[in-house]
């Protein structure tokens, strides 16, 4: 799979870069292949690294193994790095060979130093996927509390 296959321009991490932006962040990203079943970030790992899924399955499972969500190719995934001294809330898992772009926030960081137009549209891209992830977690909060709620008023009839 070669960089020029890899359509960044549709990927999260990229909306809104032109050829030239996008060119400059792929020289501070690496191509990495995990195998089915391997951790690709845990709480342990302390690196301030993010995730792009190129092509795969990952999930993001609970420390206690319960599948929380499926990663969808072009999405961003390990955005607590972008945030110091904050612990990863969760486990990457490969559920089948998958191809993840990696990028260093330190790196990032050092090219918005030199272009600071690039760091901050990826910047907002990284902020706008904490978003959505965050109001889709408020939404299936919202569910189980009715769901709860029906569930403990069934019990005590």
């Amino acid at each position: 799979m070669s960089k020029g296959k890899w359509q960044l321009e549709k990927f999260d991490l990229y909306k809104n870069l032109n050829a030239m932006e996008i060119q400059e962040v792929s020289k501070i990203s690496s191509k990495v292949c995990f195998q089915k079943g391997d951790i690709i970030t845990d709480a342990n790992n302390k690196s301030r690294d993010i995730y792009v899924l190129i092509a795969g399955r990952v999930d993001i499972t609970s420390f206690n193994g319960i599948s929380l969500y499926r990663v969808s190719n072009g999405e961003i995934f390990g955005e607590l790095a972008m945030v110091p001294n904050i612990r990863r809330s969760a486990i990457a898992i490969a559920r089948e060979e998958s191809w993840v772009l990696i990028i260093n926030i330190n790196h990032l960081e050092s090219l918005g130093d030199e272009v600071p137009s690039i760091y901050k549209k990826v910047y907002n891209n990284i902020v706008y996927s904490l978003g959505i992830k965050l109001a889709r977690t408020n939404k299936l909060i919202e569910l189980l509390k009715v769901e709860l709620s029906k569930s403990i008023k069934n019990n005590n009839r």
